[in-house]
């Protein structure tokens, strides 16, 4: 059992590696920007327009490799400080504080609005960047994030947190992607404000965040896992009426180990055996409706069916993690073997052989999409290099 993990432990560290640098070759300008989109065959749109998503993620993507000691390089450093930089002078509201959705190649926004999703990776990203340089004004836009998010989208009535508002913090209604509903609260926004909120306790172990994030905690496991089926419910009225049974495999794997991330920060025994529990569980439940025999994890379903058979790029790094994380709770070595099985089929048919980082998506057959972008405001670093650094650590503790 040690030779596996040594074995996919060294796989996934190699594979971050090379996906850093080809953010580094193919993604960064040689004025600290980022070109906004890119092709899969590696040409760059100069003119595209720059989304916070994809900003933040990158900082975040590079702020971890830098704090986890996973790649400590100059060239890293470098980058995470530029993109702190264009952070601060494209993205941050001056006047109303919070972060812009989109802006143009003149660092001028295009689309003002404020959604929590967005407000909840600059956060993460803040509190990595912080974590990586020490820089106390990070962890000051951190806190201004988060006092923003208390103020203006907490829901002291039914409990979580509203979706999206304009640039000076009033209510709107919004998508989030153009295959999202335009609902009052939604799983996607709640689960990474949480991880975000884990992180930001990590590095600022204020009191009332602790409080903010047990209460989030405790929302997400009651109201939005299903308490029969394990899966993420995806979309909800105010009153935390489901507005959807469509199942997203990906985001229920990588939520089982985002959820004991979190308990785990707050450090309570009791919550972090239960919600171990309610991850082992979730990822029974996505092992026997979503992976494909040949490792591959499937996109959407609806009651215990899959609905769209395509293997998109991200729930195959969610994953890996998922199972690595069944597997230190339970010590079964079948959900090792299946991560293993999981990171086969990414080395085989995600991993692009030809032009370097990771298509878009596969078809079931493993045909990769090739009118897909690298590099979008979706198309980002984040997944897949935190699931080889998480790997890379994870197994390293396990092998020991």
């Amino acid at each position: 059992m040690v030779l596996k993990t040594i074995n996919l432990q060294q796989r996934a560290a190699n594979e971050g590696r090379r996906i850093l640098a080809w953010w580094r070759e193919n993604a960064l300008r040689t004025d600290g920007s980022f070109y906004g989109k890119v092709t899969n065959d590696c040409i760059p749109d100069p003119n595209a327009d720059l989304g916070v998503i994809l900003a933040t993620r990158i900082l975040w993507t590079f702020s971890r490799a830098i704090h986890s000691g996973f790649e400590t390089s100059m060239e890293n450093r470098q980058v995470a400080d530029h993109l702190w930089t264009l952070f601060k002078s494209a993205f941050w509201d001056t006047s109303h504080l919070g972060v812009f959705w989109m802006v143009n190649g003149n660092q001028q926004p295009v689309q003002r609005r404020k959604h929590i999703y967005a407000q909840s990776f600059a956060m993460y990203a803040c509190a990595e960047y912080y974590a990586a340089s020490g820089n106390p004004e990070a962890l000051l836009y951190a806190q201004l994030i988060y006092e923003c998010v208390e103020r203006f989208a907490r829901d002291s009535v039914h409990g979580g947190y509203f979706e999206s508002f304009s640039e000076d913090w009033n209510p709107i209604q919004d998508q989030l992607g153009i295959s999202d509903l335009a609902a009052p609260k939604s799983m996607n926004t709640h689960l990474h404000l949480l991880e975000a909120y884990t992180r930001l306790y990590q590095v600022w172990p204020n009191p009332e965040l602790r409080y903010r994030l047990r209460e989030l905690l405790q929302v997400v496991i009651t109201r939005i896992v299903h308490p029969q089926t394990f899966h993420f419910q995806l979309f909800f009225d105010a009153d935390w009426r489901p507005l959807s049974d469509v199942i997203s495999y990906g985001h229920d794997i990588e939520g089982s180990w985002l959820l004991c991330e979190a308990a785990e920060a707050l450090g309570d025994r009791d919550c972090i055996e239960s919600t171990r529990d309610l991850a082992v569980q979730m990822v029974k439940a996505t092992i026997a409706e979503g992976i494909d025999m040949d490792g591959g994890l499937f996109n959407e379903g609806r009651a215990g069916r899959v609905i769209d058979d395509d293997k998109h790029w991200w729930p195959q790094a969610e994953a890996a993690v998922g199972l690595v994380n069944a597997y230190q709770i339970t010590d079964d070595p079948q959900y090792l073997d299946k991560s293993q099985l999981v990171w086969d089929f990414i080395e085989q048919y995600i991993a692009d052989k030809q032009y370097g980082e990771w298509f878009w998506l596969v078809d079931r057959d493993g045909n990769p999409d090739m009118t897909k972008w690298k590099v979008e405001p979706w198309k980002c670093p984040y997944h897949n290099t935190r699931a080889c650094m998480e790997l890379w650590q994870r197994l390293a503790v396990k092998g020991e």
